[in-house]
């Protein structure tokens, strides 16, 4: 297998030029999306930064919706990590690994093609005679996700699902630019705007978690993935460059609710807790809360057991209270005891039910 990161020229003469990435198999927020932003298709561009499968509900349906983008609009796709799956079986490649993903993400386009076949990928399956079969009647949507290049670049930007290398190296290796840790605290500053996705915001966040993209201006960096299908208060995110201006756009499948009383600032020092530094150590515990300390954060606080996982994290914690004006609309992310967590304007928080309608 040829692990060269391919390289490709962004040929587009439209003046709007849309990026989005991580859709992840969720085709009704991604037409959601388009549709609030009023894409135009042959007259905007439309860049997709990988991981356009895997974890959401319909992934095969997403895949050939995509794929007839890019054969009748102007829309260019980039491989994420999760597409790579495609390779997996196209190639036969690491088929333990990949019987043991699928042993756990039960929302996955393999798991979908070959139900379509009446397959049950189980413990016990031949994954060796089940990529064969897949091959047979999907091929031309693996060798689509195969033959995704893993860097888009105009005169202006560089596209790329997780991060490069430095400006003379993007990476020796297509790993490199896939899986890319924490891009945004790379030391390298860029001579072109680096669009990457990959991470989602909200894990660079320790104080308000946003979900909405970032700029490092000192770096040339933005970073756009809003967590969907990922995050409970995930969206997906599009980033919109037309001439000198740059705009963003925000779409979620949350239930809404009504604000019916006026919450007031609360002076306080706002925390939050990030799933990759979301260990903790229990010291008290009580049947609603317990008394946790966060390494990471060097936080001793009390949180309510919901957020205490088996694994001893207590990631997406917030204690921001959100300030509220009645007549506001928010989005429920999670209800629990007499609060709930919720999300204004892309920014996590909580309130007290009762604040809701």
């Amino acid at each position: 297998m040829n692990r060269n990161v391919v390289i490709q020229k962004l040929n587009s003469n439209s003046k709007r030029k849309i990026v989005i990435s991580d859709i992840h198999g969720n085709l009704d927020l991604y037409i959601k999306l388009l549709n609030k932003i009023k894409y135009h298709p042959n007259k905007d561009c439309l860049i997709l930064l990988g991981d356009l499968i895997e974890k959401g509900p319909k992934n095969l349906e997403t895949l050939h919706y995509i794929m007839l983008q890019t054969k009748t609009e102007d829309v260019h796709c980039i491989m994420g990590n999760c597409d790579f799956i495609a390779k997996n079986v196209l190639y036969s490649y690491r088929l333990d690994f990949l019987k043991h993903v699928l042993s756990f993400r039960k929302e996955s386009l393999i798991h979908e093609m070959a139900k379509s076949l009446n397959i049950e990928i189980t413990q016990n399956s031949n994954m060796s005679d089940v990529c064969q079969i897949l091959r047979k009647h999907y091929l031309d949507e693996l060798c689509f996700l195969n033959d995704l290049p893993h860097v888009l670049e105009d005169e202006k930007h560089i596209y790329v699902h997780a991060g490069i290398e430095s400006n003379e190296n993007y990476g020796t290796d297509f790993k490199q630019v896939m899986t890319h840790a924490f891009f945004l605290e790379t030391n390298s500053i860029f001579k072109k705007n680096v669009v990457v996705g990959h991470m989602p915001v909200t894990e660079y966040c320790t104080h308000i978690a946003s979900f909405d993209p970032i700029y490092d201006a000192k770096h040339n960096i933005y970073s756009i993935d809003g967590g969907n299908m990922v995050k409970y208060g995930g969206q997906l995110n599009a980033l919109i460059f037309e001439e000198n201006k740059v705009e963003m756009d925000r779409c979620d499948l949350l239930s809404e609710r009504k604000v019916i009383h006026d919450v007031n600032y609360h002076t306080q020092i706002p925390f939050f807790i990030t799933f990759n530094h979301g260990e903790i150590k229990v010291l008290e515990k009580n049947y609603l809360q317990s008394k946790v300390y966060c390494p990471y954060n060097h936080r001793t606080f009390w949180v309510e057991n919901e957020f205490v996982t088996k694994d001893l994290k207590a990631y997406d914690y917030t204690n921001y209270e959100i300030p509220l004006k009645k007549g506001d609309t928010v989005k429920e992310v999670f209800a629990y005891q007499d609060k709930v967590q919720i999300k204004k304007n892309g920014i996590l928080g909580w309130t007290y039910r009762s604040n809701l309608e």
